[in-house]
């Protein structure tokens, strides 16, 4: 067996893929080892070295990806493409123990089926025995992780060598076996040549659709005359998946140049970090980047030069900015209408402004499960929720149709840019005013929302607080003892009880927390209390023709003799703070209030 073996050789031991990385002596032991790279990094003990030593190198990133097994440890037998395929479709049927099977005739014409000791009759098996073992008709073939490999289309021999000759022609192993094929998985198999897989497909003239994910390839270059046959062999093919193959990025570039109308393409979970200046095919729409390593949206510059892409996710990276000082402002073509960010690292708003510069074209945007929006905060000092949140990133960025999956409907947007400008207009009324040009540059789209809708009131005051202090988030109340109330406690209260008091209160105090602090200070049961804000907005009072006030004073009263006219009566407006679990802030406009306190 120690001829066969070779650096780049895949094999099998118990079910688990590896691919041999070394092979030699390790100091301080006996005999001849295989250092192997196991396909699941968690299977492992090291990453290609023991006692100091470096014996090989891993693709993966994982610490725990390499072995040493020795060289005689039987490995599992590989499978040909036919083979794995009646393994998985036309297999003897499973064998349950609690199922018992019971022949009856020389003839085997009746099947008697017995579970748990019972006599079941057989319904349809057979027929479902007859669909599976038809491998001509199967149209979606998946043989992942059943050791296929395919060594008459390899250019490396048994011991290593290489050959000279291309893979045989007028093969029809697999045109015979499944000819209706229209989408393969070849997904985690042992195959070591790019130029497996295309002898495979180029006997499927249906095939639509190429899944390979998981296969380590030692070689995926191709000569001229079998690039022809390449081109050939994946004529009709419009998506590719290559997840967690650990090739470079060249190496996936020139593979998708063998694919003349390829759009979709899938090459997530393979520890990019950044990209060479290597092209895609021209043709792609929708690429998928889910689950690598960028750090910035600079590290995709070669992207920019796709003339028809639409799709782009970059889903489960660790995405925080837009591009480094040192790296060039990324842009891509406005073709790209939708975007996938979700759980990245980015937490400014600015990253999300910038997006509608990197993406002209952004119309669909999934952004959810990133830092931003965790701790949002107003200018205020108020906390701000993850709704908040996509509301002011919907505002943001006027082009968006599609938020998280969901479309955006006009009545959506317009309270979006409104909530927005306010926010703005409360930035500015808060801080200094030599910083507001500073703070409106911040807000690129202020000019246009100001256009829409105006421009917000800014009211600055010599006696407006810092929003992010203590004193932003109280409320200065001035609590008295209305008429109801005096009454109630005119017997038994001490002559120097006082009828009022102030106290400055948590925005975030409920209802019933306010109520206990009146009840304690004035000797009240919070219970038989009514706290009655008294807002210090004067509305016109209800018309009614026999209703007579006593004791209305007011400069509005009618010139002539005093007397008023019914239609200029004005009442102050108030409002009664109801006993709930309610934020007191909810009922109250500013940072002070005037509360009576009547009795129920």
């Amino acid at each position: 067996m120690a001829s066969d073996l070779y650096v780049g050789k895949r094999l099998s031991f118990d079910g688990q893929l590896c691919t041999v990385r070394y092979h030699g002596e390790v100091n301080g032991t006996k005999g001849e080892w295989l250092g192997v790279e196991w396909d699941d990094p968690t299977r492992g003990k090291h990453s290609g070295d023991n006692g100091g030593i470096k014996y090989f190198e891993c693709a993966s990133k994982c610490p725990t990806a390499g072995s040493f097994v020795r060289p005689t440890r039987k490995s599992d037998a590989p499978r040909s493409f036919v083979e794995a395929l009646k393994a998985k479709y036309a297999s003897d049927p499973f064998e349950d123990p609690d199922v018992e099977i019971v022949y009856v005739g020389r003839n085997l014409t009746r099947e008697t089926i017995k579970i748990s000791g019972k006599e079941v009759e057989e319904v349809g098996f057979d027929k479902i025995r007859k669909q599976l073992a038809n491998l001509k008709e199967l149209k979606i073939v998946i043989l992942d992780g059943l050791r296929m490999s395919r060594p008459l289309a390899t250019l490396r021999t048994r011991d290593g060598s290489d050959k000279t000759e291309a893979w045989p022609v007028d093969l029809t192993d697999i045109s015979d076996a499944c000819p209706k094929a229209i989408e393969l998985d070849l997904s985690r198999n042992l195959f070591e040549e790019w130029r497996e897989v295309a002898s495979i497909c180029e006997q499927l003239n249906k095939l639509r659709s190429l899944r390979a994910d998981g296969n380590r390839f030692r070689d995926t270059t191709v000569t001229s005359a079998e690039r022809e046959r390449c081109l050939k062999a994946f004529a009709n093919i419009k998506t590719l998946r290559l997840e967690e193959t650990l090739l470079s990025w060249e190496e996936m570039a020139n593979i998708t140049t063998l694919f003349p109308i390829l759009t979709s393409f899938v090459v997530a979970s393979n520890f990019y970090t950044s990209l060479t200046p290597h092209s895609l095919a021209p043709t792609i729409t929708d690429l998928n980047f889910e689950d690598n390593s960028f750090a910035s949206l600079s590290d995709l510059v070669p992207l920019t030069k796709l003339p028809s892409l639409k799709r782009l996710v970059l889903k489960s990276n660790k995405i925080s900015e837009i591009h480094p000082s040192s790296a060039p402002f990324p842009v891509f073509s406005s073709t790209v209408t939708e975007v996938d960010l979700s759980w990245n690292e980015f937490t400014t708003w600015a990253f999300i402004d910038n997006l509608a510069l990197v993406f002209p074209g952004l119309t669909a945007l999934r952004i959810s499960h990133n830092p931003l929006y965790q701790s949002l905060q107003a200018a205020d000092g108020r906390a701000l929720t993850a709704e908040d949140g996509y509301m002011l990133t919907l505002a943001r960025l006027g082009n968006l149709t599609s938020l998280n999956y969901s479309p955006v409907l006009p009545k959506e947007r317009l309270n979006a840019e409104s909530y927005y400008l306010s926010l703005i207009g409360r930035e500015l009324t808060f801080a200094p005013p030599h910083l507001e040009a500073q703070i409106i540059a911040s807000h690129p789209r202020y000019a246009y929302l100001c256009s829409e809708y105006g421009e917000p009131a800014i009211n600055r005051s010599v006696n407006d607080v810092n929003p992010n202090s203590l004193a932003a988030r109280l409320i200065r109340f001035s609590f008295y003892l209305g008429e109801s109330a005096k009454s109630a406690l005119s017997h038994g209260n001490p002559e120097d009880q006082d009828d009022e008091f102030e106290a400055e209160i948590p925005m975030s105090f409920t209802a019933y927390s306010l109520l206990g602090v009146v009840g304690k200070r004035f000797g009240i049961q919070p219970i038989k209390c009514r706290l009655v804000y008294e807002t210090g907005d004067w509305m016109p009072a209800p018309r009614k023709d026999d209703m007579v006030e006593e004791g209305w004073d007011s400069e509005d009263s009618d010139e002539e003799g005093g007397k008023e006219k019914s239609g200029l009566k004005r009442v102050m407006r108030e409002v009664e703070i109801v006993p709930g679990t309610r934020a007191v802030s909810t009922c109250i406009d500013g940072m002070e209030a005037i509360v009576r306190v009547e009795m129920k």
